[in-house]
Order: C-alpha cells, then structure tokens, then sequence
C-alpha cells in the first residue's frame, strides 16, 4: 500500500509541536509585556493640578510667568518648564504632573503691581498659594506632589 498524498490532504493544516511551542511562547511573551505595562502605569501617581494667577496695583497682566508640568495625562511623562511672555491676569490653567515632582508656578507682575498666585488639587482643594513681597517682585507657588497614587497629605 502506498501513501497517496491528494489534494484534499495538502489544503489541511498541519500542526507540529514546534508551531504550537512558539504560538504558545508569543502569546506568553506579549502577556507579560502586557501585564508590566498595567503594573508600571498602576503603580505611579499622577496629578491634576490647577494652577491659578492675578494680581492687584497695576496692569492686570503678568510681565512673565513660569510653570512646570508634564507632557502628558499620565505617570512617566516627560518633565517641561513653560515660560511665557506678557499674559493677561487673571489666569488659569490646568496641568499634569507625575507623582513626588515638584509643582511650581511663579508670576512676576507687570510694572509696579503684586501678583498672587495658587495651585489647586483637582481644581478644588488649594495645595500651594504665593504672593509678591512688593511691588514688581514674583509670587512664588510651589509644592511636592505626594508619591503615592490616590493619597495626598491632608497639610495645604
């Protein structure tokens, strides 16, 4: 008796083990790939942070002002310094920044004004607040985000 290979024998799938070994290899590769992704994003901190600035006795805009933040809404973005030139006051902007950073904006107003400044949790609970020591000089808002994700210290 003779093996006969026909037609419909060469359309069938074959199944080896060494495909079901590498099959089974890539699906636990990309499991773990996975499963370290989810674990490394669960285990920072990151933080909405509303960061608030006005000032009174002059202008009603800031000469300069300076913020760090991060790139993105998400722990392990990239750490950035915005400065900007003339902004109108009263200003408001939200940011990200990453678990145990420090948060900071300072605003020098624009000629012989005072700026105050604020750093909101959430856009609610005040963390940090700044104002100018005189006339022309910065308001200085700064704070360390707390480390650990969904814990923040209970002191402003």
């Amino acid at each position: 008796m003779t093996d006969r290979v026909t037609d419909r024998d060469r359309r069938k799938p074959r199944i080896t083990r060494g495909g079901v070994l590498l099959t089974v290899t890539a699906l636990t590769a990309c499991g773990l790939m996975l499963y370290g992704a989810t674990q490394l994003r669960d285990s920072g901190a990151a933080w909405s942070l509303t960061y608030e600035a006005a000032s009174t006795g002059g202008p009603p805009r800031a000469a300069k002002m300076r913020y760090l933040h991060d790139s993105g809404p998400h722990p392990g973005g990239e750490r950035r310094e915005t400065e900007t030139g003339e902004t109108r006051l009263p200003w408001r902007k939200t940011v990200v920044v990453d678990g145990g950073e420090e948060a900071l904006l300072e605003v020098t107003p624009a000629g012989n004004g005072t700026a105050s400044c604020r750093i909101l949790l959430d856009g609610e609970r005040q963390v940090a607040s700044g104002k100018s020591p005189g006339p022309g000089k910065p308001a200085v808002c700064r704070v360390t985000t707390s480390g650990r994700s969904g814990k923040w210290s209970d002191r402003p």
